[in-house]
């Protein structure tokens, strides 16, 4: 089983309209000759249709976007504003920022709108991730994760497959435990009993793999 927040399919603006065409980026590349296997499955984020106020050019991604006739793709959608606050407002203004060191020290994280971004859109997506992946796989032989748009997800995933083999794959940098330090404290443990809940986790660069255990190292020292 793979889990990502991105389905096979990318958007491109053309003629004053968002197009689908297949994806070129590393990870769909990486992922798509496992995915096409036929015992594999995709779970993948998609937004439901925003309502007037929001609609195209608002970038969003639908289940019928993500089709695809060749893989055993499993759209898991959420509502638009859900949809936005966790993918737009906390994976990438938040968390990309931070892995890449962009976000400095003084900056403020936590405003209030992002707090209830991480409650309401973050933390939700990811349970709803997990609740779709229990409706529609009894078993699994293992699940690989993709991602810092999933932390919360193999500790949700581990309760409900307590002997899969569950990857988390960090395509990203890992800060260093300074940076980190600069989410809120419940933000941090809530992606640490992540990261800690996998059979593995795994990250692609080498130094970021030394970030990643300096990191956990410093775990006693973040509250």
């Amino acid at each position: 089983m793979i889990v990502a927040n991105r389905g096979p399919n990318d958007f491109v603006w053309d003629d004053g309209a968002w197009r689908t065409r297949r994806a070129t980026g590393g990870l769909v590349s990486m992922l798509e000759p496992l995915a096409r296997r036929p015992d594999v499955a995709w779970f993948c984020c998609v937004s439901e249709p925003p309502d007037a106020a929001h609609d195209r050019p608002g970038l969003f991604t639908t289940a019928v976007d993500q089709a695809d006739p060749g893989l055993h793709v499993v759209p898991v959608p959420m509502p638009a504003d859900m949809y936005h606050a966790y993918y737009g407002q906390i994976s990438n203004e938040v968390l990309w920022m931070l892995q890449h060191q962009l976000i400095t020290p003084g900056s403020s994280v936590a405003t209030p709108e992002r707090q209830r971004a991480w409650e309401s859109g973050y933390l939700v997506a990811n349970a709803r991730l997990a609740q779709a992946i229990g409706r529609h796989v009894a078993e699994a032989r293992s699940i690989l994760i993709q991602d810092y748009h999933l932390y919360p997800l193999p500790a949700l995933l581990r309760t409900r497959y307590p002997a899969t083999p569950i990857l988390h794959f960090t395509h990203i940098p890992f800060p260093e435990p300074d940076v980190f330090r600069l989410l809120p404290a419940a933000w941090r443990t809530q992606s640490w009993m992540g990261c800690w809940a996998p059979t593995s986790s795994v990250c692609r660069l080498r130094r970021t793999r030394r970030l990643f255990w300096d990191a956990a190292r410093n775990i006693p020292t973040w509250s």
